[in-house]
């Protein structure tokens, strides 16, 4: 659920001046009043949606015992509610009281989340909201919340206005989002993103984005042109080249990716699948997981998932053996690490679409938390702050990177489409 709050933060971030470019057509709505909620403590409003749960469950164990002619012996929502604390008291790490701590810490985290929307956007999720079950009162109170209950938005996109109309009463709550104007692209604000595009990625500390996509840069073009067609016709363009790969101990962070890194790299992971096994819950694994956990450090495993994986795996007795793999294809761990590391980060930002540009490109005109993060806790200012910056920095690629994976794309969506390894563990975001 915090997950999917989140995602609106991002989808509101566009400017608000938007708005004021088209002409809205508010709809009828149809007011439902909202019943008082009183005041309860946080124990008390998770145990009571704690046995609403229980008297579903009970009632659907006794449903489905119905249609199969058969006795259920002792269901009632006392036994099934004791049963299920005690299976928690003994499985959750602290108990009952530990969940429900939990439970009101993501309550309070998806409170501030909401506040910090603009109000404009309370209409496209507060009826959404209202029919999600065990909600607190507390969220669905909030001001501009609770006045949504069971109404249908009133500023609507042009290009929903006809659809909303014929078919409004028969859509979902979770659609709402759709009707907001923002959700839409304009002229205006594409032809802004489009031209801004090589502002908004930036290269490294000491470089420049100038040119980043110029394709009327002839030196480029001359350099990744497509093969003459009697090329092939003579078989010459089907001849692989061997392309030349960044020796080990040049890899740094700021060395440029080659084409033969990128071959070499994709080429280590069925390696690395060899030597490991497709078993995720053997001792390796369920190892790389437990450290994730432990290390508690999600933050530098999105930005650089490669180089931590790489990190945690030093600290395992498998190292020797994870060096010997990646070996086979030219790299040390650590050089196997960020050569990958970069190529997730070029395939980001050749896959950018025009809405994450224009996210990318308001953040990186902050220099520090905008006013909207004032409502938060200061702790959660810096993290919203801090995930700005992580976000800023998955989107960071350079110009020759971004050309060297340029021809790769169906082999490094193949590579980190990979189930059954979950890309050895790592929370590899975006890529493909």
């Amino acid at each position: 659920m915090l997950t999917f709050f989140s995602l609106l933060i991002m989808l509101f971030a566009v400017p608000a001046a938007a708005q004021e470019r088209l002409n809205w057509q508010p709809l009828e709505i149809t007011v439902e009043e909202d019943e008082d909620a009183s005041d309860t403590s946080a124990f008390q409003r998770a145990d009571g949606r704690f046995k609403s749960l229980m008297t579903e469950l009970k009632d659907s164990v006794e449903q489905k015992a119905k249609k199969k002619n058969r006795k259920v012996q002792a269901v009632n929502q006392e036994t099934v509610y004791s049963a299920i604390v005690e299976m928690i008291e003994t499985s959750y790490p602290g108990g009952l009281e530990a969940m429900v701590k939990t439970n009101e810490k993501l309550e309070d985290d998806i409170y501030r989340l909401i506040l910090t929307l603009p109000k404009y956007a309370y209409q496209y999720i507060g009826p959404f909201i209202h029919e999600m079950p065990y909600v607190s009162e507390r969220i669905l109170n909030i001001p501009g919340i609770k006045e949504t209950k069971g109404k249908f938005p009133t500023r609507i996109a042009p290009q929903m206005q006809e659809y909303a109309k014929k078919y409004g009463k028969y859509m979902s709550t979770h659609l709402y989002i759709y009707l907001m104007p923002e959700a839409w692209a304009f002229p205006e604000r594409e032809k802004e993103t489009f031209k801004g595009y090589d502002k908004i990625i930036s290269v490294d500390k000491d470089g420049k984005a100038e040119g980043l996509f110029d394709i009327r840069n002839p030196s480029l073009l001359t350099k990744h042109k497509m093969p003459d067609p009697a090329k092939y016709q003579s078989g010459e363009a089907l001849v692989k080249n061997v392309r030349p790969q960044t020796p080990a101990e040049q890899v740094t962070q700021t060395s440029p990716l080659t084409e033969g890194d990128v071959e070499a790299a994709l080429a280590s992971f069925e390696s690395i699948k060899q030597a490991f096994g497709t078993n995720r819950f053997d001792d390796f694994h369920t190892a790389l997981r437990d450290m994730s956990l432990s290390d508690n450090n999600l933050m530098e495993e999105l930005l650089n998932p490669m180089q931590m994986l790489v990190d945690k795996i030093n600290r395992l007795p498998e190292k020797e053996k994870f060096a010997a793999a990646v070996a086979k294809n030219g790299f040390t761990p650590e050089s196997w690490g960020i050569t990958v590391d970069k190529i997730i980060k070029a395939r980001r930002v050749a896959n950018m679409s025009p809405a994450v540009a224009l996210n990318l490109a308001t953040w990186r005109r902050l220099k520090k938390p905008p006013k909207s993060f004032d409502v938060l806790t200061p702790h959660d200012r810096q993290v919203s702050w801090d995930s700005i910056r992580l976000f800023l920095g998955m989107y960071t690629s350079t110009r020759e990177n971004l050309l060297a994976v340029k021809n790769y794309g169906d082999n490094i969506r193949k590579v980190f489409a990979t189930k059954d390894m979950m890309v050895i563990e790592a929370p590899v975001y975006g890529v493909y």
